[in-house]
Order: structure tokens, then sequence, then C-alpha cells
């Protein structure tokens, strides 16, 4: 049991009301914060006697959390701990309370209570499987979260109602109870790939126009770039891109007056020998130009002398990339900026493909980088591009109009995010 400065805990009965009057009467025990943890076996974790948390229930899928972006000094620790330390970075330090219950959701069965200073978190977790109530005194002075449905029996003048499966609940001497996050309790997961490219530009999902998000895509990295990077054009590269090029350029000419809307690569759209060739798919060690059978061509009237993008859907390999740094580089470009549609590319269920994910050439990177700034320049410098800015999952979300929490990301991707947001 916690309040205040003074933590207390024991083993065998339950001691009586006059072991703990001293403490609570105490005048050094200025607090009107308590958090206790009732048991029938030992704490599970170490962790419970350095942190002020308590779960009820049990973790889940706790053996990759020392990769996870947020993880810093609870690394070494038990998966209490570092459960503990990232919901309070992204609940706390972020100011992203739905970000921490879905990251409670990922690894939680159950009910979790934490304390920090006066104010107390209580989050029952999406699936409802361990009850959680509050309850309040008729005078508003006595505020209760608990993991017991019966205390109403004993608490006559306290009116208890249940929380709501995925309901995060703050307690504070200023507000009382309050409700500061609600996850659905039925939740899609959409995979955001199909969107970027899986489903054909023409189709709807859910009711959306897959070209149009696409544009929507391009408009909100435009959004977000646009006082950050200094272009002149930019260019889809392979062709599927075209509607997320078409969007950020529309949205970047409102940042930059001198950009201007053009087509600097462009494939043979009148070839159809094989319309399902894609080249990007092959291993391509720049061999559209070294093999003269390109079905691609570069206008250099467009891209010498200029401060070029190159909008890449994915970076999976990277040889993509590589090709399209070189033959803009030959063509004379001054700088290149790569920006990609979609997040990094760890995991290669992200794209349909079941293959080696050490081939992904983000893999390596896994637990490694705390933000996508740090991933950006080390795919730049691997790449040689000038600079490299991936999506994130919320720009990504924003820009096909889902929810974050309704969308499919593999975890360390998921809470990966630009420091800036």
């Amino acid at each position: 049991m916690t309040t205040g400065d003074f933590v207390f805990d024991g083993d065998g009965s339950f001691p009586r009301d006059d072991h703990f009057k001293p403490i609570f009467n105490d005048d050094k025990n200025n607090s009107s914060i308590t958090i206790g943890y009732l048991s029938k076996r030992s704490p599970r974790f170490s962790s419970m006697k350095e942190i002020l948390a308590i779960i009820d229930g049990f973790l889940i899928d706790t053996d990759k959390l020392h990769l996870h972006p947020y993880v810093g000094q609870a690394r070494e620790k038990d998966s209490l701990f570092k459960i503990y330390y990232i919901f309070k970075k992204l609940l706390l330090e972020r100011s992203q309370p739905e970000r921490a219950c879905e990251f409670l959701d990922r690894h939680l069965r159950g009910n979790m209570i934490i304390k920090e200073n006066d104010d107390v978190y209580a989050y029952r977790e999406s699936t409802g499987f361990k009850p959680l109530v509050k309850g309040r005194d008729s005078r508003n002075s006595l505020f209760i979260v608990a993991s017991e449905n019966s205390l109403g029996t004993f608490l006559q003048d306290v009116n208890f109602e249940d929380i709501k499966p995925g309901q995060l609940l703050a307690l504070n001497l200023n507000n009382g109870q309050e409700i500061i996050s609600s996850l659905p309790i039925t939740r899609t997961m959409l995979d955001p790939f199909e969107f970027v490219r899986e489903s054909h530009a023409a189709a709807f999902i859910n009711g959306k126009s897959v070209y149009e998000a696409r544009k929507r895509m391009g408009k909100t990295q435009a959004d977000f770039l646009g006082k950050e990077i200094n272009i002149e054009s930019a260019f889809a590269e392979p062709d599927y891109p075209r509607p997320m090029t078409l969007g950020f350029s529309t949205e970047y000419q409102r940042y930059h007056s001198n950009f201007v809307t053009s087509e600097g690569i462009i494939n043979d759209r009148y070839d159809d020998t094989d319309h399902m060739t894609d080249f990007s798919e092959h291993v391509s060690k720049n061999k559209l130009l070294a093999s003269k059978k390109s079905l691609k061509f570069v206008l250099k009237g467009s891209i010498t002398g200029k401060k070029i993008a190159s909008i890449q859907g994915t970076i999976q390999t990277g040889d993509t990339v590589k090709e399209s740094v070189y033959y803009l580089r030959k063509a004379g470009a001054k700088s290149i900026t790569v920006i990609v549609s979609y997040v990094p590319t760890v995991d290669g269920r992200q794209v349909g493909l079941y293959t080696h994910n050490r081939d992904l050439i983000a893999h390596k990177y896994v637990g490694t980088v705390p933000s996508i700034e740090a991933l950006n320049q080390y795919i730049a410098k691997e790449t040689g591009a000038d600079s490299v800015f991936y999506n994130s999952p919320y720009i990504l979300s924003k820009g096909i109009g889902i929810s974050e929490q309704e969308l499919w990301f593999p975890e360390w991707v998921r809470f990966l995010d630009y420091e800036a947001h």
C-alpha cells in the first residue's frame, strides 16, 4: 500500500485497522491518494516494490518489449516495469492517452492502476477480462477505483458503477474522477498497405476511394513536410505513387510558389507486351540503365540542376530507391529527397511478403533507433539520397481517413514517430 511518501507491505493475514492509523494520521502524510494491492499470492514482478503500479490480470507478448522505441532506461527491467515506463511516457510525457491505452491493450489482459504524484490512472483493457469499478460518495469527498465489484455491500454510501472496457480513468483532487480516453470495444484492424498499393486505385474499401485516399496521403505528407524541405519538383517512382505525388504537389505549392508540378521519370505506358512488368520488384542493381531494357525514361530538362523529390510508395530492400538516386544523379539533379508514402517496412507481412525480414533495409534498425528522424538519416546514408522522409502511422492514417487504432502495424512501427509530433 502506498500513500504520499509512505510505502508498506507484508505477507500473511491482513493487519487490523489500527496498524494503518498512525500512517494516515501522520502530519508528514499530506496526501489524499492511496493505492493498494491485496492478493492471495506474492507479487509476480519484483518491480512492484519500486514502482507505483498494480495489475489485476496478466501480461502477454512481452518478449520484444526491450525493442520498443520508448523503452529507454527500462530496457533491462522486468516486463511490468517496461510496460509501466512506456505507458507513462506515452500518457504523461507525450500527452497521448489513446496511444497509451492502445499500448496497454497489446500487453495487458485485465486492469492496471498507477500512481503519479497526486494522480491515479486506472485502465480496463478492451476485452473486459477483469471487472473494474469506480465509486464516489454522496458528498463527492471519496473516490474509489477497485477491481472488486462487491464493495458496495460494505460501503453503502458509495455509488459504484462499472468502468467500461477500453476506458482510462484519472483520479485527482481537482477533477475527482474523469474518463480521459476510451478505446472502441469492437475494433477493426485494416491493412494500410491495401490503400498504399495492394488494392487497385479505382477500388473502394469500406466505402473509401483508394485513389482519393492516396491523394490525401500525399497531401498530408506535404502539409507535414512543407516547412521542413525545399524542393522544386516531385516525381512518382515507380508508377503507383502517382496519386500520392499529385496530392503532394498540389499541397506543397501552398508553401513554395516556385514548385513546379511536372513529370521527370516516365514509364512507357504504351508498352503492352507484359502489363504486369514492374522492374522495381526485381533485384535492380541499376539494371534498367545498364541493360538498356528499361521501360522508364528520364526527362533531363526537368531534373538537371533542380532540387528533386522522389515519391516512393515503400522502401523494402532499398534497390528501387538506389536505382532512382542513380539515374537522378546521372541526369544532374542538384539534390534528391526521398519521400516514402508508407511507414518503415521491417516485417514482410506489412507488404504481403513472406520473406526473410533481414532482407528489408530498415529491419536491422528495429530496437536501435528512437524516432523516425533517426531512421531517416540511416536510410538516406544507405541509399545515397540527400534525405529520406518515411511516413508515420499518424500521418498515414490521417491521409487514409481512418483512425490509427483501426490500422494494423507491427508494434515497433506503430509506436515509432517523429519527435516533433
